[in-house]
C-alpha cells in the first residue's frame, strides 16, 4: 500500500525539502509524486537539461525512507518551446488558437511537438529508469481535461485524413459511411475531406463528426504509446500509469489503458455541488476507473486533502471527512493514495487549490487526520494485500454511444452520463457492489448486466450478450438499444435492430415526452404508478416461442396500455426492455423485481441512509474478507452485521450492531 502526497520542490525554497520530508516520515508516507509540471526546471532552455535539483529532493525523500512516483512533463510545455514552434497551440472549432498560460496546451498530432516530447522523456528515463527509489511513472496529466483532446488545427486535419485512409481506404467509403449524399456533402478526393469545425450549421454530419471523435481518442492514445515505448525501452519493472479522470468523456480510458500496468484516478468528491449526492458521486469515479484496466486494482494519485478550487473554492474537508474519503477509495480498489497536494501554493492559479499544509506550511488539523490515516493504512496494509472488489453486477459505460448521445442527445437536455448514472444509484442506494464496464468486457462471472442506451454495438458485443443471457444471466437494456449501425447511420432494421430476437419486442413507434405531458407507467407487480418522462417507445410483444411478457404499461397517451417495460426468457436468463425513461420510483421498482429474482444480494441489510459498506475479498482460495463501513453523515449511526468479525485496528472481536460516529470509518475481516 503506497500512502503519500504530490509533492513539487522546485515550488519551494531547497532548505525547506528536509522539514517537508522529515514531517512526511512522521506521517507514515512511503512516497510522493513529482515532476510532472516541471518542464520548464528539467530543460530550462532548448536541449539543456538540469536533473540536479530533482536529484537532491528524491535523495532526501530517499532518506526518509520515501519512494517517488514520477510524471512526465509533458502537460506543460514551456514558453521557450511555444515561442519556437507555436504550431503546437491547439486551435478550438472556431480555429482560433488557445494559447500560453495554463497547461494542456498543446495539439497532440504536432510532430514537432511529438519530437520534444520524445527528447524529454528519453532524457528523464535514461537518467531514472533505473533508480530503485522510483516505483513508477505517470504519463503525462490528466489526459482530456478542460476539453484539450480536440483540436482543430491544420495538423489534426491532415492526421484525421491519414486516419480515415486506414480505417475506409477509399473516399467512397467513407461517402457511404457518412451518407455525404445529402445536402450535396459527398467529398471527390481525401484532400476535400474537413474537420467538424465551426460552420453555418452548429450540427455536423453525425459520421463525421462521431469519427472525429473517435480519432481524438486515438490520437491521445497513440501520444501516450510514444511515451510508453521510451519509457519500455529505458525502465527496469517501474510500472507505468497514467492518472485519468473516471467521468471525463474525451478520450476512450477502455483503450488508454490498454497500454498500461495500471491505471490511476484523481479523485475530488467536494466539487460536487449537492452533498448528499457527493459520496455516490466518488464512488462511481472509483468503480470506472477500476473498470478501464479489466476490473483491476488501481493507483489514486491525486485525492482531495483540501478545499478544491482555482478561481473558486468547493467546501473544505471537515475534521474526519478526510479519512472517510480515504476509507472509500480503498474500499473500492485504491492500492496507493498521494493526497494533492502536500503544501497549499501561495501564488499562481493554483493558490486556493488546498492542500495537507496550509500556505504557511505548519502542520494543522489535516495533517494530524493524515497522520492518523497513515498509521491505520500502516496496519490495514497486509490486510489489504493481494485483496480487490467483487461485484455479480455490471454496468456497460460505451463511449461511442456517449459521444453519438452528445451529438444527437435525441431530447432537450438528455445526457447520456446523467441517464447512465441513475441506474447506477440505484445499485449504490440499494447497498450492491457493481463494477463498470467496457462493451468489449469479458461478461463471464456477472450474473447482471445494465447496458443503458446501447444505441451503437459491435457484433462481438451482441453476440456476447446473446451468450450471456443464453446461459442464464440477466441483461436489463433500454431506450434507442440497437438503433444504429457502428457508422452513426440509422438501422434499417425493425427496431430494436439486432437485439429482436433476444428482448421479443419490436418498437412500432417512438416519440419524445414534452415537459407538460404527464404519462403514467403502472407496475404490472404492484400496481403502483410513476411516471415516463422525456421519450416512450410503442413496443409491440413478437410472436416468438417464449413471448415477452410486459412488466409495466404505459397508462397515458395514444399509447395507454400498451407495454412501457417487457421481459423475456431467452435460454436459461432474461431480457429486460425499458421503453421510456422512468422517474426514480419506476425505474426503482423495476430493478428491484429483476434483482430479487437473480438472487443478487446487498453487502449488508438495512444500512441507514447515507452509510456505505464495501468489501475487498481475497484474490486467493484464502476466504478472506474486508468489510468497510463509512458513514456519510454528520450524525451516529447504528448498523447490524451479518456475522462476526474481528476489527482491522482494535484486532477486537464484534458482532451484532456497531455504532459509528459522525464522519467515521469501520473496517473490518473475516
Amino acid at each position: 500500500m503506497y500512502f503519500g502526497a504530490c509533492y513539487y520542490p522546485e515550488h519551494w525554497p531547497e532548505e525547506r525539502w528536509e522539514t517537508d520530508a522529515r514531517l512526511m516520515k512522521e506521517a507514515h508516507f512511503n512516497v510522493v509524486r513529482m515532476a510532472e509540471f516541471a518542464w520548464s526546471r528539467l530543460e530550462p532552455t532548448d536541449g539543456e537539461f538540469d536533473f540536479s535539483w530533482l536529484d537532491r529532493s528524491m535523495g532526501i525523500m530517499e532518506h526518509y525512507g520515501i519512494k517517488t512516483i514520477l510524471g512526465t512533463p509533458t502537460a506543460g510545455p514551456p514558453k521557450w518551446l511555444m515561442d519556437k514552434h507555436p504550431g503546437i497551440y491547439q486551435q478550438d472549432m472556431y480555429e482560433r488558437m488557445r494559447g500560453f498560460g495554463a497547461r494542456r496546451h498543446y495539439c497532440f498530432n504536432n510532430l514537432d511537438f511529438r519530437m520534444y516530447t520524445e527528447r524529454i522523456v528519453t532524457q528523464m528515463a535514461h537518467h531514472y529508469g533505473t533508480n530503485t527509489n522510483v516505483i513508477g511513472w505517470q504519463i503525462d496529466n490528466e489526459f482530456g481535461m478542460i476539453d484539450t483532446a480536440r483540436c482543430y488545427c491544420s495538423s489534426c486535419r491532415q492526421s484525421f485524413i491519414g486516419w480515415l485512409q486506414r480505417k475506409y481506404g477509399s473516399i467512397e467509403a467513407v461517402n457511404e459511411a457518412w451518407g455525404t449524399v445529402f445536402s450535396s456533402q459527398t467529398y471527390r478526393t481525401w484532400d476535400e475531406l474537413h474537420l467538424p469545425a465551426y460552420a453555418v450549421h452548429q450540427h455536423h454530419n453525425p459520421g463525421l463528426a462521431l469519427d472525429y471523435r473517435r480519432f481524438s481518442s486515438d490520437s491521445v492514445n497513440e501520444y501516450q504509446r510514444l511515451q510508453v515505448n521510451i519509457l519500455r525501452h529505458y525502465t527496469t519493472g517501474q510500472p507505468i500509469t497514467h492518472n485519468a479522470m473516471g467521468k471525463y468523456n474525451q478520450v476512450d480510458f477502455y483503450d488508454l489503458s490498454k497500454e498500461l500496468d495500471l491505471i490511476s484516478l484523481d479523485v475530488y468528491p467536494n466539487m460536487k455541488s449537492e452533498p448528499k449526492e457527493r459520496p455516490a458521486y466518488a464512488a462511481e469515479q472509483h468503480d470506472m476507473t477500476r473498470g478501464f484496466k479489466d476490473g483491476r486494482n488501481y493507483w489514486v494519485l491525486e485525492h482531495q486533502s483540501g478545499a478544491p478550487g482555482a478561481v473558486e473554492m468547493a467546501p473544505t474537508p471537515i475534521p474526519g471527512e478526510l479519512r472517510r474519503w480515504t476509507f472509500q477509495s480503498v474500499a473500492r480498489g485504491a492500492d496507493a493514495i498521494v493526497y494533492f497536494r502536500w503544501r497549499t501554493l501561495p501564488y499562481s492559479i493554483e493558490e486556493l487549490w488546498h492542500g495537507i499544509l496550509q500556505h504557511h506550511g505548519e502542520p494543522g488539523r489535516k495533517y494530524e487526520e493524515v497522520k492518523q490515516v497513515g498509521l491505520e493504512l500502516k496496519k490495514l496494509a497486509p490486510l489489504l494485500a493481494e485483496t480487490s472488489p467483487c461485484a455479480k453486477v455490471a454496468l456497460i459505460r460505451c463511449y461511442n454511444n456517449e459521444w453519438a448521445f452528445e451529438l444527437q442527445p435525441h431530447m432537450k437536455g438528455y445526457e447520456y452520463i446523467k441517464h447512465f448514472e441513475k441506474y447506477y444509484a440505484y445499485f449504490y442506494d440499494r447497498g450492491i457492489p457493481v463494477d463498470i464496464v467496457s462493451p468489449e468486457e469479458d461478461f463471464t462471472g456477472y450474473d447482471l448486466l445494465v447496458a443503458p442506451n446501447l444505441m451503437m454495438a459491435k457484433a462481438e458485443t451482441v453476440q456476447a450478450l446473446y451468450r450471456f443471457v443464453e446461459e442464464g444471466g440477466y441483461f436489463i437494456t433500454d431506450i434507442r438499444t440497437g438503433a444504429k449501425e457502428w457508422n452513426n447511420q440509422i438501422t434499417q432494421m425493425r427496431l430494436p435492430g439486432l437485439f429482436r430476437d433476444l428482448l421479443g419486442i419490436g418498437i412500432e413507434d417512438y416519440g419524445i415526452i414534452e415537459g407538460e405531458q404527464e404519462i403514467g407507467m403502472r407496475n404490472l407487480n404492484d400496481g403502483k404508478i410513476s411516471a415516463a418522462t422525456m421519450w416512450y417507445e410503442v413496443i409491440d410483444l413478437l410472436a416468438v416461442e417464449s413471448a415477452a411478457e410486459p412488466m409495466a404499461m404505459y397508462t397515458g397517451g395514444y399509447y395507454r396500455e400498451t407495454p412501457a417495460v417487457t421481459r423475456r426468457a431467452y435460454g436459461k436468463g432474461c431480457g429486460v426492455y425499458i421503453g421510456t425513461v422512468p422517474d426514480k420510483e419506476g425505474l426503482y421498482g423495476i430493478l428491484d423485481q429483476i434483482v430479487s429474482e437473480t438472487g443478487i444480494t446487498p453487502i449488508l441489510y438495512g444500512l441507514p441512509e447515507g452509510v456505505e459498506a464495501m468489501v475487498r475479498v481475497g484474490d486467493d482460495d484464502s476466504g478472506r474478507k474486508l468489510l468497510f463501513i463509512i458513514n456519510h453523515t454528520e450524525g451516529v449511526v447504528t448498523v447490524n452485521l451479518d456475522t462476526t468479525y474481528t476489527d482491522a485496528f482494535t484486532d477486537r472481536s464484534v458482532s451484532g450492531a456497531i455504532v459509528l460516529a459522525s464522519q467515521d470509518a469501520r473496517i473490518l475481516y473475516v
